[in-house]
């Protein structure tokens, strides 16, 4: 209904001859149906005149014309990117050989001298069977070329010396072995643990990928 009284308005404009007034005619049917129009209903309608001026005032701004707004985008929640731990030092470590048994180790700061058998490094020159123990009992003599313990340290009873192990700063390669096994074996325990005990190695775990982040 507005639109057709806007289309008649506008005829009404078009066809003034510059009269101050135009008339529109508001048709009301016996059904009720509204229209206008401008010239005179026809029989049978309802009639009703209406008064618009031909021209706008001075001064006068048409209301904009409402537009239907452009429907709000969808806010998208991007996903989180993947945490990515930041590159943590590697741990100071040192590459060690033990002074009795010869074997190679990691370890973070190297052991203090310590006490050790004469007989397992090779004092007497003879089986620890021979030294220590009773005839024909089992014993086991001290690695060829073993090297001679410091002698003259403390004791705590006759036929013990002091040693110590030889150790040197790891290689980068070491140390990246060492950090990838505590991972590996961080890892197994997080898999297996209960959800309310996954806290710590879950730390645990970020803590090593930050340290990993150098071997790569």
């Amino acid at each position: 209904m507005k639109a057709a009284f806007a289309v008649v308005l506008m005829l009404a404009f078009a066809t003034s001859c510059g009269g101050a007034r135009a008339q529109v005619f508001k048709c009301t049917a016996a059904n009720g149906a509204v229209s206008f129009q401008d010239h005179a209903c026809a029989h049978g309608q309802r009639q009703q005149v209406i008064n618009v001026p031909s021209r706008a005032p001075p001064g006068y701004v048409p209301p904009p014309v409402a537009t239907a707004a452009p429907p709000a985008a969808s806010a998208s929640v991007s996903p989180a990117p993947p945490y990515v731990p930041f590159p943590a030092p590697l741990p100071a470590m040192y590459a060690c050989v033990g002074a009795v048994n010869g074997k190679q180790y990691l370890t973070r700061s190297p052991p203090p001298p310590y006490l050790a058998p004469l007989g397992v490094m090779g004092y007497p020159p003879q089986s620890l069977s021979q030294a220590y123990g009773s005839p024909g009992g089992a014993g086991m003599s001290a690695p060829e070329g073993a090297p001679k313990p410091r002698i003259g340290g403390p004791r705590i009873a006759t036929g013990m010396t002091e040693v110590q192990d030889f150790c040197l700063p790891a290689t980068h390669a070491q140390v990246c072995g060492y950090v990838q096994r505590e991972y590996d074996a961080n890892d197994h325990k997080l898999r297996m643990a209960m959800p309310r005990e996954q806290p710590p190695f879950e730390q645990r775990e970020q803590a090593l990928q930050g340290q990993l982040r150098n071997c790569r």
